[in-house]
């Protein structure tokens, strides 16, 4: 599977596009698929507006 087809598969199974994007690529640099996911969460449209707030 390339790397659009992977990015289109997590987008379609409700994950915001940047955890789409990043977990696409995630293993490739060296994160666990799961941490990347967790880790894009907050970028999905509350960053852009400020609303990102601290990990418990």
């Amino acid at each position: 599977m390339n790397h659009a087809d992977k990015a289109e598969k997590y987008f379609s199974n409700n994950f915001n596009c940047s955890q789409a994007v990043i977990t696409t690529f995630a293993t490739e640099s060296g994160l666990d698929e799961e941490l990347a996911l967790k880790i894009a969460t907050q970028f999905g449209g509350g960053a852009r507006k400020g609303e990102m707030s601290e990990a418990d």
